[in-house]
């Protein structure tokens, strides 16, 4: 009796790329949270957009709150806003909220995902910590936290009109007075008038 070896090819085994792999995961739960919402997005789902197995959602992120605070955190940086100067804030922030719609919109990661609790909770933490605190203090004065707020309110309502729910008058073709006033309004309440 003869041996018969089998030989079995084997395809190339891809090179892993944790960063890469972990970027993947982060653009297709950007995404589908705006698109979809928190509450719906499965697990599965956002590993399938991304081309990886569902298991390393957990091993990157641990759950999928997690991956709703790392997806979130850096769509919420206000940082570059806040550079420039004071006197143009409101030209400035009135023309950046017109691109908004060029990027993941974190307003409607943070809208669609008020129908879970916890979710809810989370969004409202990072808006705090991410945009009203640090915007506040480089408002300063005695209210600076309420000014802060009432800037993200505004903005936030022209975000979630002009996209989530579009106004006929926030069309690009329309929305030139909209977006004086909103320069306007936003300067007014930087400079405290």
């Amino acid at each position: 009796m003869t041996d018969i070896a089998l030989t079995v090819e084997r395809s190339p085994e891809r090179p892993r790329d944790a960063i890469r792999t972990r970027d993947a995961i982060l653009r297709a739960a950007q995404t589908l949270f705006a698109e979809k919402g928190y509450a719906t997005t499965g697990v599965r789902m956002i590993a399938t957009q991304a081309g990886v197995n569902s298991a390393l959602v957990r091993r990157y992120f641990g759950s999928k709150q997690g991956l709703l605070r790392a997806a979130l955190e850096p769509l919420l940086n206000i940082e570059a806003l806040i550079a420039g100067d004071r006197a143009g804030f409101g030209e400035r922030v009135a023309t950046g909220l017109l691109k908004a719609g060029d990027i993941t919109n974190p307003v409607a990661i943070t809208m669609l995902a008020l129908a879970d609790l916890d979710a809810r909770e989370l969004c409202g933490d990072l808006v705090q910590q991410n945009v009203i605190v640090p915007l506040a203090a480089w408002l300063g004065g005695a209210n600076a936290l309420d000014r802060a707020a009432q800037l993200n309110i505004l903005w936030t309502g022209f975000i979630a009109q002009r996209q989530l729910g579009p106004l006929r008058q926030l069309a690009d073709d329309h929305v030139g007075p909209t977006q004086h006033w909103i320069a306007q309004i936003t300067q007014a309440i930087v400079d405290e008038i």
